[in-house]
C-alpha cells in the first residue's frame, strides 16, 4: 500500500500544498509524532466518471471524538476536513480507487508530561485498488496477543500508537503462514483483526463482538450491520464470542475500510464452512461493492461526490 507514486498535492494545515514542501523536522517526527488519523476509501465509477468517498463524514465524526479523546486542540470544523478532503481528491485528479488519510499530530512543543494542545492536520491521498473481486478467502490465526484494553491505550481511538499491538501480532502471524491475525481480548473473547472487525455466520444469524468488547468503533463495522439489517434482511447479534464459536462458523469474514468485506477461508487450520466464500459473505460483498460506487443508489449520504 505505501509503494504507490505519492501524489502531486497534500492538504496541510489548511492549504494545498506541493507534495515535496510538507515536511516534518525530523525531531518531532520520529520521536513525539503523537497523532490520530482515518484511513477512507474513495471509490471510482467507470460508467459514471465520478469518484466517491465512501462514509467521509462518519470517519471524521469518529476522528473527531478522537480528538477529544486525545485533548487535542484544532481550527479546522469538521465540515472544514470534509471540504478538504474533496478539494484535494480532486486537485490529484484521481481516476481510480484511492484512500484519502486524514491526520493530526501535536505540535512539536507538546511533550509527555501534558499532551494537550495545537496538533497539525494533514490529508494525504494515495492510489489503492479494491480487492473486493478476490477469489479466496484468507487463511488467520488466533493470536498469541493480547488486544489492548480501553484503560490501557483505547481501541477506540484511531490512533498510529495504537497499532503498535496490532503490527506485532500481525507480522507474527505472516511470518507463521497465515494472511491474518485474529486478536483475543483480555476477558479470553474474539475481539478483532488487526486492522479489521471480525464477523461470523453461524445459523443463518450474522454475529460480532460487541464495541464494549475493546475493538474500534468502526464504520464498516456499522455498515455491514445496517446492511445485514435492511438490505439483506438477516437476523443481526452483537455478542462476546468464544474462539471454538469461529472454528465451526458456517462462514467468516473480516470488515473495515482496508479490508473491505474480506472472506476467512480457515481458521488455526480449521476450515470455515467448506473453505470456500459462503453465500451470506458473497451477499455482502456484492452489496457492498455497489453501494460503494454508486451502482447501488441507495443511501445516498454515504457517498460524497469529489
Amino acid at each position: 500500500m505505501w509503494d504507490t507514486p505519492h501524489p502531486q498535492y497534500i492538504w496541510l494545515d489548511g492549504k494545498i500544498t506541493p507534495w515535496e514542501q510538507a515536511t516534518m523536522h525530523v525531531t518531532h517526527g520520529h520521536i513525539f509524532a503523537h497523532s490520530i488519523f482515518e484511513g477512507i476509501r474513495a471509490y471510482w465509477n467507470p460508467q459514471r466518471e465520478k469518484l466517491y468517498i465512501f462514509r467521509l463524514h462518519a470517519h471524521l465524526e469518529r476522528l473527531y471524538r478522537s480528538i477529544k479523546i486525545m485533548r487535542m486542540e484544532t481550527p479546522f470544523s469538521l465540515e472544514d476536513l470534509v471540504r478538504a478532503s474533496v478539494e484535494i481528491a480532486g486537485a490529484n485528479t484521481y481516476r481510480e480507487d484511492i484512500y484519502v488519510f486524514p491526520t493530526l499530530f501535536f505540535a512539536p512543543t507538546t511533550f509527555l508530561s501534558k499532551m494537550v494542545g495545537p496538533a497539525h492536520t494533514y490529508i494525504n491521498t494515495f492510489p489503492n485498488a479494491s480487492q473486493l473481486s478476490r477469489p479466496t478467502g484468507v487463511k488467520a490465526c488466533i493470536s498469541s496477543w493480547t488486544r489492548i484494553t480501553d484503560n490501557m491505550l483505547p481501541a477506540r481511538v484511531k490512533c498510529w500508537a495504537n497499532y503498535r499491538n496490532s503490527a506485532i501480532a500481525w507480522t507474527d502471524a505472516t511470518l507463521s503462514g497465515y494472511d491474518e491475525a485474529i486478536m483475543m481480548n483480555t476477558r479470553g473473547k474474539v475481539c478483532e483483526g488487526p486492522g479489521a472487525c471480525v464477523m461470523m455466520i453461524q445459523d443463518g444469524v450474522l454475529v460480532t463482538p460487541p464495541v464494549t468488547s475493546d475493538i474500534l468503533v468502526s464504520v464498516t463495522r456499522n455498515t455491514i450491520l445496517q446492511i445485514g439489517r435492511e438490505v439483506l434482511g438477516i437476523p443481526v447479534v452483537e455478542r462476546d464470542i468464544d474462539r471454538t464459536e469461529l472454528y465451526t462458523a458456517e462462514e467468516a469474514f473480516f470488515c473495515g475500510t482496508g479490508a473491505e468485506v474480506k472472506p476467512i477461508a480457515s481458521i488455526d487450520h480449521h476450515l470455515i464452512g467448506n473453505g470456500e466464500i459462503g453465500p451470506i459473505t458473497q451477499k455482502f460483498r456484492k452489496t457492498y461493492h455497489d453501494l460503494i460506487r454508486g451502482i447501488d443508489d441507495r443511501y445516498p449520504e454515504w457517498r460524497t461526490l469529489v
